[in-house]
């Protein structure tokens, strides 16, 4: 027994060091210069406090992460400040959190082997499953990078966990499910590796097991069931908005020799024949992926676990793989393509973005490390194959050398430290602002990335007029921040003196205060037909402004009338919509590709531009020739239709079963153009044509009827009255409804969490007494029943 816990301590020991230097390893660069890194997803605000910085966490779906809490708790009492935090995270996951899950991981499945050979394979596999590529691409997202470290743990977690049984292993599986529970897809994928080894396993006592953890998972978990319960629907709306955009991105295209390295979507962005030959370096890239499958054929046992990696790791190859390449013939795949498409014309739609090949992706290497790791102790315990031992080793090292060399991950991770005038502006930011903020200033280009996250960042127009102090208020701009050596700026300002007040100078940045600005608007709400230009001669009262994509969002009830010129098409649409007249519903397809029309975005330059430029903007696009049929009521129509101009768009065309009325959207300029067709009149059938084989855009097509009457003096329409309230993320920088928080239901949900974890703790205590106190009547009964029956004879 001694001799077990020195060894033990021995590999704690090991494992602690190896997880310190893995992780300096990896980031050795990063490691020499504490700082915020700012990269393609993460803008830390360095402006917040400890304590705020801690409370940022408080949102849907950080505070799933069940993993990152101890460093909130840390920011949340000021032991750590919000840099350090953000620092030491890319260290911690997943590099240093990868060695300690994989190591006990292999270990678990190692037991029966010596203990040197258990120990080094271990640790060789653990360094190496923390430095791969995979490990490096999903470090750019904490909650990602923590679900890679900790599914070997969660793997090796449930396998224990149903050999123990009982409530102690149903706990123990909870505790295992909680801690990848990092995210909605971590969620997600936890799931699917308990039931795919409840599958494989197919025991019932393993069932009853997992069904105990339930509850306890429950319990553990408890804020993130009683947040979704609360805001479901918010959290649906996104979800729907994720999947159009993400779903089939680049799904066509997971060769099946990245898929089984575990390199999919991403396979661009990881370089790794940077370093020697490129081709040498290529084949030892699939070091791993040949000793797992070949190993396995060689395994003696390979009716136990083994079976179960090389199960999981190829079928989750095959669902995410696309293509193969064999000699001069690409093979299709695409096995799960059929089921998603299905899929995608129900209501589950919404949440198939949980399934993205490029997040499956997280799932592929720990199955497949884990069989190596039974290989690789087999090719240690003969020592013939030694040398076969280190070439193998050595080939999947230098699958990840070339970002271990970089030092930061190939430039990507360069920590900064927000120069003194920022600080200090950060901080009079943050501690006075409710409204907007306007940036408008002449900084050094590395400075840029601490403006961009200053608090309430919006882009409104900086018109030189005497309304602008209103026109900014109507963007929900109270301050706006300059440099003492933008001319240009200040020149605008100092001939408003009577609209900006300066509030804040420390020699850098000077601050000014609106002073026509209002926290709420009541008014309502006009189009702006020009967006995203303002109209100089409208800003003269304080009114709610949407751009015109967005029209139909608003009730019409709400909708005062319009701001700046608007065309006969544009006034004929807004007239008709406040007098009930809606765009024809189409009954269009989540498609993989627009071949026909649909209102998933197909990544591209267009649809990045337009996204970009046309916030929360919703359309429909089509690159093919193709029809739809229109259900619109028999009648004399004007016919208009809304669409994005783009550089060689197609031709819409609008057919009612005797002649066409059609419309180019091709244009040198990407804009938004309402266009009246014509008169129509439907008699029994209308369709939507489109002739063109290049990517066109449309936003909606309004059948109005010829008899409605054009609301040409505005001033006469009967609108109700709204309320708007500062929000930088809106196109007009406003939102309408009145601000709310949730800040009160997430700490209420982490209170009654801290209880229900407690009492998860105090049941699983109280069995522990209750089995041993129990156990300690037995063998008194026992031992008084030997005895007696002794002293009988």
């Amino acid at each position: 027994m001694k001799g077990r816990r020195f060894i033990l301590l021995i590999e704690i020991i090991i494992v602690v060091a190896l997880s310190i230097f893995t992780s300096i390893l990896a980031l050795w660069k990063v490691a020499l210069n504490v700082g915020y890194i700012y990269q393609r997803d993460s803008s830390p605000a360095f402006y917040l406090s400890s304590y705020q910085y801690a409370l940022t966490f408080l949102g849907f779906p950080a505070i799933m992460d069940n993993v990152y809490i101890p460093i909130v708790v840390l920011l949340y009492f000021n032991v750590i400040s919000p840099m350090l935090a953000d620092w030491v995270s890319y260290f911690i996951f997943p590099f240093a959190l990868s060695v300690p899950s994989m190591y006990f991981a292999s270990r678990y499945f190692l037991r029966d082997t010596k203990n040197w050979v258990r120990i080094t394979v271990s640790s060789i596999v653990a360094f190496l499953y923390a430095i791969s590529p995979t490990s490096y691409y999903y470090s750019h997202w904490s909650n990602y990078a923590a679900f890679y470290a900790l599914l070997p743990a969660l793997i090796a977690g449930t396998f224990y966990a149903l050999n123990k049984g009982g409530l102690i292993g149903s706990f123990i599986l909870s505790l295992f499910a909680s801690l990848t529970t990092t995210d909605p897809r971590g969620f997600v994928f936890t799931f699917f590796i308990i039931i795919t080894i409840l599958i494989y396993r197919h025991k019932l006592k393993d069932m009853r097991t997992f069904l105990l953890s339930i509850p306890f998972y429950f319990l553990i978990n408890f804020r993130l069931f009683l947040i979704l319960y609360y805001n479901f629907h918010s959290y649906s709306s996104i979800s729907f908005s994720i999947s159009n955009q993400q779903l089939w991105l680049n799904y066509l295209t997971f060769n099946l020799l990245d898929s089984l390295r575990g390199l999919s979507l991403f396979r661009p962005l990881v370089s790794y024949l940077a370093i020697g030959n490129s081709i040498v370096i290529y084949i030892l890239s699939f070091s791993f992926v040949i000793t797992g499958i070949l190993g396995y054929i060689f395994l003696k046992k390979r009716e136990g676990e083994a079976s179960y990696f090389i199960i999981l790791y190829i079928f989750l190859v095959l669902i995410i793989s696309s293509d193969v390449d064999l000699l001069s013939y690409k093979i299709a795949l695409n096995l799960v393509y059929p089921i998603l498409n299905f899929l995608s014309q129900t209501p589950i739609y919404n949440y198939l973005w949980l399934f993205l090949p490029t997040y499956i992706t997280e799932m592929i290497l720990a199955p497949l490390f884990l069989l190596v790791s039974l290989v690789l102790a087999k090719i240690l315990s003969n020592h013939y194959l030694i040398p076969l031992f280190f070439l193998i080793i050595v080939s999947q090292f230098a699958f990840s050398s070339s970002m271990i060399f970089s030092g930061n991950y190939l430039g990507q991770y360069n920590p900064v430290q927000p120069p003194a005038p920022i600080l200090e502006l950060g901080e009079f930011l943050k501690t006075h602002t409710v409204g907007n903020i306007l940036v408008s200033a002449v900084v050094p280009s590395n400075w840029v990335e601490f403006i961009s996250t200053l608090p309430n960042i919006t882009t409104a127009p900086l018109l030189n007029t005497s309304s602008i102090g209103v026109i900014l208020n109507d963007y929900g701009v109270e301050y706006v921040v300059t440099t003492v050596n933008d001319n240009i700026t200040l020149s605008i300002i100092n001939s408003h003196k009577n609209v900006f007040s300066l509030v804040f100078n420390n020699s850098y940045f000077l601050v000014y205060k609106n002073n026509d600005f209002t926290y709420n608007i009541i008014s309502p709400v006009y189009v702006n037909f020009d967006y995203p230009s303002f109209p100089v001669s409208n800003g003269t009262e304080k009114v709610n402004i949407i751009p015109s994509y967005l029209m139909f969002e608003i009730p019409p009830k709400y909708l005062g009338g319009y701001i700046g010129n608007a065309t006969y098409a544009e006034l004929l649409v807004l007239s008709a919509y406040k007098q009930g007249v809606t765009p024809v519903s189409l009954n269009v397809k989540h498609l993989p590709f627009p071949t026909n029309f649909t209102n998933t975005i197909n990544v591209n330059v267009y649809d990045e531009e337009i996204l970009s430029s046309f916030p929360r903007i919703s359309f429909i696009s089509v690159s093919n020739s193709s029809s739809i049929n229109l259900d619109v009521r028999p009648g004399l129509y004007k016919v208009v239709i809304i669409y994005i101009s783009v550089p060689g768009g197609g031709v819409f065309s609008v057919n009612n079963g005797t002649y066409s009325l059609s419309v180019s959207t091709s244009s040198p300029n990407i804009s938004i153009v309402f266009s009246c067709l014509g008169d129509m009149y439907i008699s029994h059938e209308a369709s939507l044509i489109f002739n063109g084989n290049s990517l066109s855009y449309l936003l909606g097509l309004m059948f109005i009827p010829y008899n409605i009457s054009l609301l040409k003096n505005m001033s006469n329409i009967i609108a109700y009255n709204t309320s708007s309230y500062p929000y930088y993320s809106s196109p007009t920088g406003r939102a309408l409804g009145n601000a709310n928080s949730d800040f009160s239901i997430y700490s209420l949900s982490i209170i009654i969490n801290l209880i229900t974890l407690c009492f998860s703790i105090l049941i699983f205590i109280v069995y522990i007494v209750w089995r041993t106190h129990f156990r300690k009547i037995n063998l008194k009964i026992m031992f008084h029943v030997f005895n007696h029956g002794k002293g009988k004879r």
